[in-house]
């Protein structure tokens, strides 16, 4: 499995680097404004982390900051899963538990 995502990744890796050399010469930063405006509306994506999911919910009015901005890191849906485990659990067999799962404290306190 491992060996199969480092083909994965060695084929990502010539396909950029293919694009790259079709690109025309000249300079390739580009100067953008200090301020953007978000579009008006709103919009939920997702990205993909080592520990799953981050949800994104961008809610805009057109203004310079977004009116409304929600994330949902996966380590708070893994977090959600303790409400089931720990009850009726020892405190001695809460450091196995906790260890045995994925999360980090920091995404969490949102």
């Amino acid at each position: 499995m491992l060996l199969e995502q480092v083909h994965v990744s060695l084929d990502l890796a010539e396909a950029c680097l293919d694009t790259l050399r079709s690109l025309p010469a000249g300079p390739v930063n580009q100067r953008l404004p200090k301020v953007l405006k978000v579009p008006e509306g709103e919009r939920y994506t997702a990205t993909e982390n080592p520990l799953g999911l981050n949800g994104y919910y961008l809610v805009s009015r057109g203004e310079k900051t977004p009116w409304r901005l929600k994330l949902r890191s996966a380590s708070f849906g893994n977090v959600q899963v303790l409400s089931e485990l720990l009850p009726g659990c020892l405190v001695a067999d809460m450091v196995a538990v906790l260890g045995s799962m994925f999360f980090v404290v920091g995404d969490v306190d949102k």
